[in-house]
């Protein structure tokens, strides 16, 4: 996934506040977002005026993907994913 090359994914989902999920969600191509490194947030803030939360992927063993072809970011939990590039996640 880290590689940057485009792959297929399947996970379930899981809302642990609301407690509901349970969706498989298939995506044929993605490919990880390229904004996943920790930084400041100081340009966020200058332009919009607004400080954005830090999404601590790696602490919260999260990803953003892009799926293509429409191009929207869509979050997933590492341990919720059960098959990559056609392969079962054990």
């Amino acid at each position: 996934m880290e590689s940057g090359q485009h792959f297929s994914i399947v996970f379930v989902t899981f809302n642990k506040r609301e407690n509901t999920g349970g969706e498989w969600i298939e995506f044929d191509e993605a490919y990880q977002s390229r904004f996943q490194a920790k930084t400041t947030h100081s340009a966020t803030e200058k332009s919009t005026g607004k400080v954005r939360k830090d999404p601590k992927h790696f602490a919260n063993s999260t990803r953003n993907i892009v799926v293509l072809p429409e191009g929207n970011i869509v979050k997933v939990h590492l341990r919720l994913i059960r098959q990559f590039n056609s392969k079962e996640v054990l």
